[in-house]
């Protein structure tokens, strides 16, 4: 049945968005990550790609007055190194920051709120993917995914061809079933060098067909300060810089404060990817 596009920008799941709890990054999606869309992080390791993931998979559970959907997370591992320990830690910081007023907001429920499964190679992450309608059938609270990583796996398929169908079949799955269901998909992806011209560049890993399949790609970069840098665009040449954060033991905190200081930062960070 055909709608208008009144009522497709009115749609409900396209306003319900998770906070990502950095304000920069909030505002520029537009109140968080939504649902129905593919959102990719990329960086080099250590920048924050994984906190962030950790953060969004108990964010999704605060109420909506809060930025959260009231909801549960899904966690498919493919790296082998999910740290449930570093999980129920943000839990923990976020129940004594909301727990007396939301007594929802329970650290060992929210960590309980995060189902797990791990995909150590494609055949088992396409087979998770492909059986993920009937799981959110089941659990309908569901309403984040996160793959982290999604490059991880199928970099170790050393035929392109290969490669790019696996990719292909993937994002064809991955697009199907936010199709069907409210649920926001986040994945992981890293940074590889790739030949171009015959210079070595740094680009994303999966490549471009990947990346134009994409909804959102917020890349993550090392600044001064132990600052990191969030930046936005498709691609290494149209990515612009919007805000600064720090990773301390309470999570993904914002780091900018609007000084001259910190907008010198900020610039440098454009170099550090």
């Amino acid at each position: 049945m055909y709608e208008s596009c009144l009522d497709t920008f009115n749609n409900e799941s396209a306003n319900q968005k998770i906070t990502t709890g950095i304000k920069e990054l909030d505002d520029y999606l537009h109140g968080g990550i939504a649902l129905r869309k593919i959102t990719e992080f990329v960086s080099k390791s250590g920048n924050g790609k994984t906190q962030m993931c950790l953060q969004l998979s108990l964010n999704v559970q605060r109420p909506k007055s809060l930025g959260g959907l009231e909801g549960k997370a899904l966690y498919i591992d493919t790296r082998q190194d999910f740290n449930p320990l570093r999980l129920k830690e943000l839990a923990t910081h976020l129940e004594s920051r909301w727990g007396k007023v939301i007594p929802e907001l329970n650290a060992t429920k929210m960590v309980q709120n995060v189902n797990y499964v791990c995909c150590p190679n494609v055949p088992k992450l396409i087979a998770n993917i492909l059986s993920l309608d009937r799981f959110l059938s089941e659990q309908p609270d569901i309403k984040l995914i996160v793959i982290d990583s999604l490059s991880f796996s199928l970099r170790m398929i050393e035929e392109i061809a290969e490669r790019n169908s696996v990719l292909f079949e993937l994002h064809n799955n991955m697009r199907r079933l936010l199709r069907n269901n409210d649920v926001a998909l986040v994945v992981t992806n890293e940074l590889t060098h790739r030949l171009v011209r015959n210079r070595f560049t740094i680009s994303p890993a999966l490549g471009d067909f990947h990346g134009h399949l994409l909804n959102e790609r917020i890349w993550f970069s090392r600044a001064q300060n132990s600052c990191h840098g969030i930046l936005v665009g498709k691609t290494l040449q149209s990515h612009k810089l919007i805000g600064l954060f720090k990773i301390k033991h309470d999570g993904i905190n914002n780091a900018i404060d609007r000084t001259h200081g910190n907008h010198k930062a900020a610039k440098r960070t454009k170099m550090s990817l």
